[in-house]
Protein backbone atom coordinates (compact mmCIF):
# COMPACT_ATOMS: atom_id res chain seq x y z
CA UNK A 1 0.00 0.00 0.00
CA UNK A 2 1.72 3.42 -0.73
CA UNK A 3 2.31 6.12 1.75
CA UNK A 4 -0.06 8.45 0.28
CA UNK A 5 -3.24 5.84 1.29
CA UNK A 6 -1.92 5.56 5.14
CA UNK A 7 -4.05 7.71 7.04
CA UNK A 8 -5.87 7.27 10.21
CA UNK A 9 -9.24 5.49 9.50
CA UNK A 10 -8.25 3.43 6.51
CA UNK A 11 -8.45 -0.61 6.23
CA UNK A 12 -4.71 -2.28 6.60
CA UNK A 13 -4.13 -5.55 7.00
CA UNK A 14 -2.03 -6.55 10.34
CA UNK A 15 -1.55 -9.45 12.60
CA UNK A 16 -4.11 -9.74 15.74
CA UNK A 17 -2.63 -10.41 18.99
CA UNK A 18 -5.72 -11.52 20.18
CA UNK A 19 -6.74 -13.81 16.95
CA UNK A 20 -2.86 -14.61 16.58
CA UNK A 21 -3.47 -14.05 12.73
CA UNK A 22 -3.59 -11.94 9.73
CA UNK A 23 -7.49 -9.77 9.97
CA UNK A 24 -8.49 -6.84 8.27
CA UNK A 25 -7.66 -3.56 10.72
CA UNK A 26 -8.39 -0.11 10.70
CA UNK A 27 -5.61 2.38 11.64
CA UNK A 28 -6.52 4.41 14.45
CA UNK A 29 -3.00 6.18 15.31
CA UNK A 30 -0.33 6.68 13.33
CA UNK A 31 3.13 8.74 13.94
CA UNK A 32 4.08 10.76 11.32
CA UNK A 33 4.38 8.32 8.27
CA UNK A 34 4.28 5.21 10.69
CA UNK A 35 1.46 2.74 11.59
CA UNK A 36 1.28 2.63 15.31
CA UNK A 37 -2.21 1.63 16.92
CA UNK A 38 -4.55 -0.48 14.97
CA UNK A 39 -8.21 -1.33 15.30
CA UNK A 40 -9.46 -5.52 14.40
CA UNK A 41 -12.48 -5.55 12.33
CA UNK A 42 -13.53 -9.07 13.40
CA UNK A 43 -12.55 -9.01 17.48
CA UNK A 44 -12.40 -5.48 18.17
CA UNK A 45 -8.99 -5.36 19.96
CA UNK A 46 -7.21 -2.14 20.12
CA UNK A 47 -3.32 -2.86 19.69
CA UNK A 48 -0.04 -1.76 17.71
CA UNK A 49 0.35 -2.91 13.94
CA UNK A 50 2.16 -5.93 13.44
CA UNK A 51 3.26 -6.20 9.43
CA UNK A 52 2.07 -9.24 7.88
CA UNK A 53 4.87 -9.66 5.66
CA UNK A 54 7.72 -9.03 7.91
CA UNK A 55 9.98 -12.05 8.88
CA UNK A 56 8.95 -13.93 11.85
CA UNK A 57 12.00 -13.86 14.35
CA UNK A 58 12.76 -17.32 16.05
CA UNK A 59 12.09 -17.40 19.43
CA UNK A 60 14.88 -17.02 21.84
CA UNK A 61 16.44 -19.62 23.64
CA UNK A 62 16.69 -20.07 27.15
CA UNK A 63 19.28 -21.00 29.57
CA UNK A 64 19.37 -24.69 30.72
CA UNK A 65 19.42 -24.54 34.17
CA UNK A 66 21.88 -26.81 36.13
CA UNK A 67 21.00 -28.51 38.92
CA UNK A 68 23.04 -27.13 42.27
CA UNK A 69 24.25 -31.58 42.51
CA UNK A 70 26.14 -30.78 38.99
CA UNK A 71 27.40 -27.29 39.53
CA UNK A 72 28.41 -28.64 42.72
CA UNK A 73 29.88 -31.67 41.50
CA UNK A 74 32.13 -29.05 38.40
CA UNK A 75 33.33 -27.07 41.17
CA UNK A 76 34.50 -29.91 43.13
CA UNK A 77 36.54 -31.00 39.95
CA UNK A 78 37.99 -27.76 39.68
CA UNK A 79 39.35 -27.37 43.16
CA UNK A 80 43.32 -27.80 43.50
CA UNK A 81 43.64 -29.35 46.65
CA UNK A 82 41.26 -32.15 48.24
CA UNK A 83 42.90 -31.07 51.68
CA UNK A 84 39.55 -29.85 53.96
CA UNK A 85 38.88 -27.35 56.22
CA UNK A 86 36.55 -27.64 59.03
CA UNK A 87 34.39 -24.50 58.81
CA UNK A 88 34.81 -21.95 61.95
CA UNK A 89 33.38 -18.42 61.66
CA UNK A 90 36.97 -16.90 62.71
CA UNK A 91 38.23 -19.24 59.72
CA UNK A 92 40.30 -17.21 56.70
CA UNK A 93 39.49 -18.68 53.59
CA UNK A 94 40.10 -18.23 49.92
CA UNK A 95 38.60 -19.11 46.14
CA UNK A 96 38.22 -22.58 45.77
CA UNK A 97 38.96 -23.71 49.58
CA UNK A 98 37.47 -26.86 50.28
CA UNK A 99 35.75 -26.95 53.83
CA UNK A 100 33.87 -29.26 55.69
CA UNK A 101 30.47 -27.90 57.46
CA UNK A 102 29.11 -29.09 59.99
CA UNK A 103 25.72 -29.09 58.73
CA UNK A 104 26.06 -28.65 54.85
CA UNK A 105 28.70 -31.00 54.66
CA UNK A 106 31.41 -30.11 51.96
CA UNK A 107 31.76 -27.30 49.75
CA UNK A 108 33.35 -25.01 47.83
CA UNK A 109 33.92 -21.42 48.56
CA UNK A 110 33.10 -19.52 45.00
CA UNK A 111 33.36 -15.62 46.29
CA UNK A 112 34.71 -13.62 48.54
CA UNK A 113 32.21 -10.90 49.71
CA UNK A 114 32.41 -7.49 51.65
CA UNK A 115 34.23 -8.13 54.70
CA UNK A 116 33.30 -11.02 56.77
CA UNK A 117 31.56 -13.34 54.56
CA UNK A 118 31.87 -15.66 51.73
CA UNK A 119 29.63 -17.81 49.07
CA UNK A 120 30.41 -21.31 49.28
CA UNK A 121 28.68 -24.33 46.64
CA UNK A 122 27.53 -27.20 48.74
CA UNK A 123 25.74 -30.08 46.95
CA UNK A 124 22.25 -28.96 47.46
CA UNK A 125 23.00 -25.30 46.80
CA UNK A 126 24.53 -22.08 46.97
CA UNK A 127 24.96 -20.45 51.18
CA UNK A 128 26.64 -16.88 52.41
CA UNK A 129 28.24 -18.06 55.10
CA UNK A 130 29.98 -15.99 58.14
CA UNK A 131 34.10 -15.94 58.45
CA UNK A 132 37.01 -14.29 59.27
CA UNK A 133 35.28 -13.25 62.69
Amino acid sequence: MPNAQKTVGVDITSICMKCRQPQVHVITAMLQDRITKVQCRTCGSLHRYRNPDAPIRPPRKRPVKVSPEEMWAKTLNLVPSQEKIPYTFSGDFKVNDLIDHATFGLGVVTHLLSGDKIQVIFKDGEKILIARR
